[in-house]
């Protein structure tokens, strides 16, 4: 008798549905080696720095889930709806995250300022009750949860299943357009459960899942880590020490969340700590050459972003166009994303980068470009959005 795993995943290659399984590392061996040691960019620099903080023009994030029950309904205006679990040191918090029929992803979370809580993900979100049983026990996982989604409509769901013991063969999983306008986004699948039940009403009416091939209800068990580049909208300020970093900018204050962060620079290395992930950028040169995030309580950085070179020091204007490729690893795996950086000045003042990912599919499909401008009291501002993919 066939393993259902392996006759799910024959039936789907054989209908054209195969892009819903995890896939494997899209860069090689050689061109991984080829990012090591970074080298500077080789531009022709034609004026000073500007500030003496670095200029940061990409947002990484990055988030582990070590419980994410994922359903898939029929019902007219949502689609996906997540239920995600993120162990912190001191604590663990459950987010609701319901997708409409466009992609749009919006969180339910009861925690507090939730507007100011992982800012950097820019994605709407509505502070409310969420009420959790969480009865998990080791890999069996047994959740209840009732909350009020985006619409007003009350949403009671339950969920059941095992976690499996051992990863799946190939972790690289479809991000399937979800939050495509606000994330660059690539995943980890650590373990990819299907031996779940359970059931999920919204407005008081009981939803019926959707099926794949007409057979198989979509739901599944999922560990999963979450990374990326996400749309941005901030402005970077001198301090003694390094630099502030306010969301949104004063100049476009319409934006789903905010914050202050204060960031220390020592010539090499930012960084900043907001007390559930750290991010560290690596400069060369004055250029940035790579991005981490690390999520407290894990040793494993959960987002690595590479350049090779690395860009030019952005504080500097310079000559032409410059291209760096970038790879990016998720959670310890190796090269589930790549493409290209561009950089180039449009004026002595206003600063273009942009991000075009190459593979997998799902990331190639969203590219973004960052406006970078220099204003006249030595603040920056940094609007990174989405573009339409080539």
């Amino acid at each position: 008798m066939r393993h259902p795993l392996t006759w799910l995943t024959l039936t789907l290659c054989g209908c054209g549905l195969k892009s819903l399984l995890p896939a494997g590392p899209v860069i090689n061996p050689v061109e991984q080696a080829a990012f090591v040691p970074p080298r500077p960019a080789t531009v022709h620099y034609t004026g000073q720095p500007k500030t003496a903080f670095p200029i940061l023009p990409l947002q990484p994030f990055g988030l582990q889930y070590a419980i994410d029950v994922v359903f898939v309904s029929t019902h007219p205006d949502w689609d996906m709806h997540e239920y995600a679990r993120l162990d912190l040191p001191s604590r663990s918090v459950w987010i609701a995250k319901d997708s409409d029929r466009s992609g749009q992803q919006t969180i339910v979370a009861d925690v507090k300022d939730l507007k100011g809580w992982l800012p950097e993900i820019p994605a709407p979100r509505l502070e409310r009750t969420l009420a959790v049983q969480d009865h998990t026990d080791g890999d069996e996982v047994q959740v209840a949860l009732s909350y009020i989604n985006a619409s007003d409509q009350p949403v009671r769901v339950r969920a059941q299943g095992r976690m499996p013991s051992s990863p799946p063969a190939k972790r690289n999983g479809n991000t399937m357009k979800h939050s495509q306008d606000v994330v660059a986004a690539i995943l980890d699948i650590e373990r990819f459960g299907k031996k779940i039940t359970g059931n999920i009403s919204i407005g008081g009416e009981e939803q019926r899942f959707k099926k794949i091939l007409g057979l198989v209800p979509f739901r599944f068990l999922l560990k999963q880590t979450q990374a990326g580049i996400a749309i941005a909208n901030y402005r970077m300020q001198p301090l003694d020490q390094g630099f502030s970093l306010i969301r949104p900018s004063p100049a476009a204050p319409d934006w789903p969340t905010n914050g202050e962060e204060t960031w220390t620079f020592d010539g090499q290395v930012a960084a900043y700590d907001n007390g559930i992930v750290r991010f560290q950028h690596t400069f060369v040169e004055g250029g940035l050459s790579s991005s981490q995030v690390r999520q407290h309580g894990l040793s494993t950085p959960t987002f690595d972003f590479r350049l090779q070179p690395a860009l030019p020091d952005l504080r500097r204007t310079f000559e032409g166009e410059h291209t760096s490729t970038f790879a990016m690893d998720v959670n310890g795996q190796i090269g589930h994303g790549k493409g290209e950086v561009r950089a180039w000045w449009i004026n002595d003042s206003e600063l273009h980068v942009r991000l075009s990912p190459t593979s997998p599919d799902w990331l190639a499909s969203r590219p973004m470009e960052t406006t970078i401008l220099f204003l006249a009291d030595g603040s920056v501002d940094v609007f990174t959005r989405r573009i339409v993919a080539p």
